[in-house]
């Protein structure tokens, strides 16, 4: 996918399966298990756009109630002070 990493240049790259956290508008979707490739260097990740997409899609039918997620997070949130 990337002949090299546009942070620090690096050529290496591994493909990983990772966990992605989608927002918009303070929700959250986090999806397990997404494909895509990291730099050995840095770690840096890029993901194929047709994943993203997926990925929006796919937060889209939950907002629209038209799908149910697999499951559910109780996530505590504060403010740094």
């Amino acid at each position: 996918m990337n002949e090299y990493c546009h942070i620090c240049g690096s050529t290496d790259f591994e493909m990983r399966q990772v966990e992605y956290i989608y927002r918009r508008r303070g929700t959250y979707l986090v999806v397990r298990d997404v494909p895509c490739e990291v730099c050995l260097h840095c770690g840096e990740r890029y993901y194929a756009g047709e994943v993203l997409l997926a990925i929006e899609a796919r937060f889209n039918m939950f907002i629209a109630g038209t799908a149910i997620p697999q499951a559910e997070l109780r996530v505590p949130v504060e403010v740094f002070a």
